[in-house]
């Protein structure tokens, strides 16, 4: 497989459109493919008729939930194209525990090069939850459960950033700063290019 990063952040906190703005900017140079985890999963959830919508899979056991996970990571460990892999860090399931939204054996196998956390302040992502009309059954939390899943979120990334070696950058997505998210992405992504030609040269 090509160079793999993964992108994360707590919902709300802009991940997925700091990422799109930041491959539309890179990828006639960096050449690399965005691939959404939930998707893949979504994909196989659906396929054995588990669940009808996204936000149905959090409420599946652990269990059948870190199975889905393994299927979707060797799926995307086999494409051969640099891969920029939309994801979440921690996974909040219908009881309010956490899951990892990876496992050892998932970092083992996707081999990140580096693991980029998009992050906001608790207002933000509250807000933009409450706009968010694509998925009317995402619970609306408080500001001490957002701060509490960013939190485990960071710990999370961490941790797995260790775990593999890979680079860990966190970078802030609030109002008025979109501008300056992508240019830091872009960035991160223009240093890891750089580092892994020093590499092979």
């Amino acid at each position: 497989m090509g160079k793999l990063i993964i992108v994360a952040g707590v919902p709300g906190a802009g991940k997925s459109t700091v990422l799109t703005e930041a491959w539309k900017r890179s990828e006639k140079d960096l050449k690399y493919t965005i691939i959404s985890f939930g998707t893949e999963m979504l994909n196989l959830c659906q396929a054995a008729e588990l669940v009808k919508n996204r936000d149905a899979m959090r409420n599946l056991s652990p269990d059948l939930q870190e199975e889905l996970q393994w299927r979707a990571t060797k799926q995307i460990a086999e494409r051969p194209e640099n891969t920029l892999l939309d994801t979440h860090c921690a996974i909040k399931t219908g009881s309010g525990s956490y899951l990892p939204g990876l496992t050892p054996r998932m970092l083992e196998r996707l081999s990140p090069k580096a693991i980029i956390l998009v992050d906001a302040h608790e207002a933000e992502i509250r807000g933009r939850r409450k706009l968010d009309k694509s998925r009317p059954l995402r619970t609306i939390e408080s500001y001490e459960d957002i701060s509490e899943h960013k939190v485990i979120n960071r710990a999370y990334a961490a941790a797995f950033s260790a775990r593999s070696g890979c680079l860990l950058r966190i970078i802030q997505n609030n109002t008025g700063e979109f501008d300056k998210a992508v240019d830091e992405f872009v960035e991160t992504l223009k240093y890891i290019a750089q580092a892994s030609s020093g590499a092979t040269a």
